[in-house]
């Protein structure tokens, strides 16, 4: 039996530099959820890998978070970070 593997999904937002951890700490509190990767030469840009089961998930979270920190919504890169 052979495991169909579905394609990452990435979602990127850039938020407050010192709102890094914040991030990567409510990431973390939500166990496998995405995990967050800082972009090279945009330090405030946070890549975030997601597996297809999970993207609703990461996007409700996203949304609950902007009501907290600013969270601005950029375009992924053209291939994934890792």
């Amino acid at each position: 039996m052979t495991r169909e593997t579905q394609p990452e999904i990435l979602r990127s937002v850039r938020v407050g530099r010192c709102q890094i951890a914040y991030l990567k700490f409510l990431l973390e509190a939500h166990e496998g959820l995405a995990t967050p990767t800082t972009r090279d030469g945009e330090p405030d840009v946070v890549d975030l890998i997601v597996a297809p089961d999970f993207e609703a998930d990461l996007d409700e979270l996203l949304t609950a978070l902007a009501e907290e920190i600013t969270v601005e919504r950029v375009a992924p890169p053209e291939r994934s970070p890792l």
